[in-house]
């Protein structure tokens, strides 16, 4: 006996069910190009590249520290919300410079990062301007310039406080 067929059965692409199973695989295409976009545009800026040239570099840095406690520094940084000035005072004996590079690391996004240069107001009094509210924290370090021979580090979330002590490391 013949197979009869039904004239009033749909073609298959009006039907719900090849639909239905063509879109499974399709939504998983879909996801992992998705998935792909995510994870190269935001990709970890914390790896670094040259893991020689950092540990050279770490020689410097631990001379920087060895000098700014030698010459027994240690600053005040108090920001100014209100006004968006930041200030930085140092007590010393010794001769300071007319500049200070204060640079701002974010702990987990480096487009966050910022260097700012504090310029002298009166003897170890240094103020700036900022051009953006700081709302998060960061990872300071104070260093004079041009020659940044010395640094003071210290660590603040400015969501919470807006002055802190920063002492040689």
């Amino acid at each position: 006996m013949p197979l009869s067929t039904d004239s009033n059965t749909p073609p298959w692409y009006r039907q719900f069910w090849p639909w239905f199973l063509i879109a499974l695989p399709g939504s998983v295409v879909i996801a992992s190009l998705v998935t792909v976009y995510i994870a190269f545009s935001g990709a970890d800026s914390l790896v670094v590249d040259n893991y020689y040239r950092d540990g050279l570099a770490i020689n410097q840095v631990l001379e920087q520290d060895r000098r700014a406690e030698a010459l027994g520094l240690s600053a005040e940084l108090r920001l100014d919300a209100t006004s968006g000035e930041l200030f930085v005072t140092i007590d010393t004996a010794h001769p300071l410079p007319e500049q200070l590079a204060l640079l701002l690391f974010h702990p987990t996004d480096s487009k966050r990062d910022r260097e700012m240069l504090l310029t002298e107001i009166t003897g170890g009094h240094y103020r700036t301007d900022l051009n953006q509210p700081l709302l998060s924290r960061y990872y300071l370090r104070v260093l004079p310039e041009p020659d940044r021979d010395w640094r003071l580090v210290g660590e603040l979330d400015f969501a919470t406080a807006d002055q802190i002590i920063l002492r040689a490391e």
